[in-house]
């Protein structure tokens, strides 16, 4: 993966896929992991992430739909959940997209805090995920902004 500088000449050296998200950069700081996403490096940082996930439209053609049962799943899931969203999304070649936040406290008692961005095409979803803790949001979150302007999606077959 190249990193963020080499990415914003628009000619990455090489590019990594998961299903039909394509990856041409990696923000500093950051690394990828196969298969999953990117993870933040550096050091005495909070362990953060985003993880590129595909999923498929078993009914219907809304995106609403999907996200609708995803929030329902997360109060069954978490404990006292604060969920904001969805809000409309623009993304390339998307036929549409939204972001929803999430934040939770697991069994360790830290708060963590999960933006998610959906994007569908065709029946194609995919979920592309931020995971920090809460203090680390403001740090974290320009470099999965600047993630999200590295990454494609395949159009369709």
């Amino acid at each position: 993966m190249t990193p963020d500088a080499q990415a914003a000449t628009g000619t990455p050296a090489h590019t990594a896929r998961i299903g039909r998200w394509i990856v041409a950069g990696v923000p500093s700081g950051w690394a990828w992991i196969p298969d999953f996403g990117i993870q933040r490096q550096e050091p005495g940082s909070a362990p953060s992430n985003v993880c590129l996930k595909e999923d498929e439209l078993l009914a219907g053609n809304q995106l609403k739909l999907y996200i609708q049962a995803q929030v329902t799943l997360m109060k069954r899931t978490f404990e006292e959940p604060l969920i904001a969203g969805p809000a409309p999304l623009e993304f390339p070649d998307a036929t549409e997209a939204a972001m929803l936040m999430l934040k939770h406290r697991p069994l360790n008692g830290t708060t963590v805090f999960q933006v998610q961005h959906y994007v569908r095409s065709g029946k194609w979803i995919g979920i592309a995920t931020l995971t920090t803790v809460e203090p680390e949001l403001m740090q974290v979150r320009p470099a999965f902004e600047a993630f999200m302007k590295m990454v494609r999606i395949e159009p369709q077959a």
